[in-house]
């Protein structure tokens, strides 16, 4: 079976498969290779990005999105290393406002531990539906990404 995209070229399987594997390559960061998420698509992009423009718009896509996620990441560990600096340096003799202070650090902690969990499972699901779409034929952009590359 030929896909053809909107100006009606044929899109290849082996086209697919590397678009493919633009996405799938992010899960490298899931087996504790460090920046592993962004490095996999980087790679695969920079080997066979070029080869066609269906590939290069995929690993565009994906590389924008796990960027994306890494910056969201870097905040996210300034926000809670500045809460925390902030509740050590108010000390700890246990008035009420200490206490209290503690009880909305703990809440800041518990906030971003779920919104980590949350962004997870949907990255998880947007880089399948990636994979599927690739594997289709179709574009797809992640939702919530920043255009970096175009």
């Amino acid at each position: 079976m030929q896909i053809t995209t909107a100006a009606q070229t044929p899109i290849s399987r082996l086209e697919r498969n590397w678009a493919m594997a633009m996405h799938l390559s992010a899960f490298a960061g899931a087996v504790g290779l460090p920046f592993g998420h962004v490095l996999g698509p980087l790679i695969v992009y920079l080997l066979r990005g070029h080869e066609s423009e269906f590939i290069g718009e995929h690993g565009r896509a994906s590389l924008n999105y796990q960027i994306t996620l890494s910056i969201l990441g870097i905040v996210a560990v300034i926000v809670a290393a500045a809460v925390t600096l902030g509740f050590v340096e108010t000390g700890t003799a246990g008035n009420a406002a200490q206490t209290a202070f503690g009880i909305g650090v703990a809440t800041v902690w518990l906030a971003l531990a779920i919104a980590a969990g949350v962004v997870v499972l949907l990255s998880v699901v947007f880089i399948i539906i990636g994979t599927v779409k690739a594997s289709e034929g179709l574009p797809y952009n992640y939702p919530f990404a920043i255009r970096f590359l175009r």
